[in-house]
Formats: structure tokens, sequence, C-alpha cells
């Protein structure tokens, strides 16, 4: 007899004991979390690289401060290409509990730029973007692509003869794709042989923006000389396209035209500064919804200072 009563005992603590668990798992979590301006409705999550993470003044900061109904978090990575990004958003994002009870059913932005950090390969950084795109999208993300950004300098060696030719081309081409102007074999390459050749829902980014082709690109730098070109092409990866090698020898002369302008560059040749970043978000502002309430001359002019933007 006691042992049954015993039974009885321990299963109904056992029983309550579950039921609580399962109640407190299933509470969502309200309060607590990155987002913390209740009075902002439109959260968007920052995801990129080190461009994204600048931490004096970024674009995302930008935005915040013109867009008045837009709050940002930022969750981008130094360093990540494309393989990184998607692991990235897996587990700074979507595998973020708190941050993910904060925007459930609030139709909230991914808002993007990157994929420089595995730009020698467009096609497998192309490949690796639309499958972030698509995941945020199944987890109810819209998302807000800015294109790679100018970079380039003659002192690195990735921009020396003609593998300056060779990078500007890979960077447009992430930058065609990001703009949905490319198919996937285009954009794929080989990896588009065991797939559909039409983009599947969500592989694109629900809005995107060009900031390569703007004010940030040194767009009248000087051409560089003909006749070392002439001399490095038998040697040069092209070496073998000899019926394309005139119009090669022009690309390679404009390299510096592709470049981030001197007085947007922070401290290298890849990464803008804060009022490059500013122009970034203003690029980002002419086209965003109207749900955010953002004042592009508000973002114009806004100076960071310190860790504040300042309403000039």
């Amino acid at each position: 007899m006691r042992r049954r009563l015993l039974t009885r005992l321990l299963t109904r603590i056992l029983t309550r004991g579950l039921v609580v668990l399962a109640l407190l798992l299933a509470m969502p979590v309200h309060a607590k979390g990155p987002f913390k301006d209740a009075s902002r409705p439109v959260k968007a999550v920052v995801l990129g690289g080190s461009i994204s993470m600048y931490y004096r003044g970024n674009y995302g900061q930008f935005l915040q401060h013109g867009c008045k109904n837009l709050e940002v978090v930022n969750r981008a990575k130094v360093g990540a290409g494309g393989p990184a990004l998607v692991k990235r958003l897996r587990r700074a994002v979507l595998g973020d509990r708190r941050l993910m009870a904060q925007v459930r059913g609030k139709k909230p932005w991914l808002l993007f730029q990157g994929g420089l950090n595995s730009v020698y390969s467009p096609e497998m950084t192309a490949a690796n973007l639309a499958k972030m795109f698509k995941l945020g999208k199944a987890n109810g993300f819209q998302t807000f692509a800015l294109t790679l950004t100018p970079w380039g300098d003659l002192k690195d060696k990735r921009f020396r003869g003609f593998e300056g030719v060779f990078y500007v081309r890979a960077t447009k081409q992430i930058n065609r794709f990001l703009l949905g102007k490319l198919t996937p074999d285009q954009a794929l390459g080989a990896r588009a042989k065991k797939r559909p050749h039409e983009w599947m829902k969500g592989e694109l980014p629900d809005r995107a923006v060009d900031v390569f082709h703007s004010g940030l690109r040194d767009s009248k730098a000087a051409l560089l000389p003909v006749a070392p070109l002439t001399r490095k092409f038998s040697r040069s990866r092209y070496r073998k396209r000899k019926a394309q090698k005139a119009k090669l020898i022009a690309e390679a002369q404009a390299v510096p035209r592709n470049f981030l302008k001197k007085s947007y560059r922070d401290f290298d040749h890849i990464h803008p500064n804060s009022r490059g970043h500013r122009l970034l978000a203003l690029k980002v502002c002419a086209k965003a919804p109207a749900s955010w309430g953002c004042d592009c001359a508000r973002i114009r002019r806004s100076v960071f200072k310190g860790r504040v933007m300042d309403p000039k």
C-alpha cells in the first residue's frame, strides 16, 4: 500500500513538473532582447562582414537615426565570406531566441552588405548568398541588400597588372547577382547544373541598391599606361585569350576607376569611413519602404561623433 501511494505521489509531482516546464518553454520573451525601443515598430538586423560592422558610424546607425520607425541591431561579423554568412544568419540571428521572439509576426528586415571576403570565387559567393536570403525569407524576414562597395589600390598585389581585371570582374559579377541582373546559370556557373534554371522564391533580395556605381567610386581616376600592360599580358592569367587582348588591356587601364575614393577611405582601401557610410545610408534611404519613416535630409545632415549622431 505504501509503495502504491509513493508511486502515485511521485507520478503527480513529475507530471506537474513537466507541465510547468512546458509552459515556461512556451512563454514568449517580450521585454528582454536586443531590440530596446518599443516606439519603433520596424525592426532590422544588419548582416555582413567588417564593412557592415564598422564602429564609427555605419550605415545601419545612420538609417536608425534618420528613419523614425526603424530600430536596427547589428549582427555582422569581421571576415565573414559566403559560407560564414550563412552560418552567421543561423547562429546569431535565427538562433537567438530572444531576438526571434521580438520580431515574430512583425515582418522584420535583413539589411545586408557583404561578400567581399569571398570575392575570389564569385560563383561560390552568389550560391551562399542566395542560400542566406532564402533562409532569411523562410523565417519571416524581408531582405534588403547593398551591393559590394568600390575597393582596391595599386599597392595591393591583387590589383597589379591584370589581376585587377579579375577582381573588378568578380566584384561586378556578385553585384549583378545582388541586383537580379543574372540568371542562376550566369551567377552560379557549374553550381547551377543540378538546380532549377530560374531563381527560386527568396533567393534574390526583395530590394537591392547599387552602391558600387555611386559617389564612392573614383570614376575619374587616371588610366594606367598601355605599354607596361602590353608587356605583362603574355605572363598574365589571360595570356591565352589573345583575341581579347585589346579589350583586356583597356580593362586593366581602367582598374583604378573602380577604387574607393581616398576621401571616403578609413584605415585602408576597403573600408569606407563614416562619410562613406552616410552615403550608403542615403542610397538605402532612397529605396526604403514608407513604413520606415525615413527622412533622407536628416541623414544627409548628420555627422557621427563619438558614439552618437549629431544632426547638423
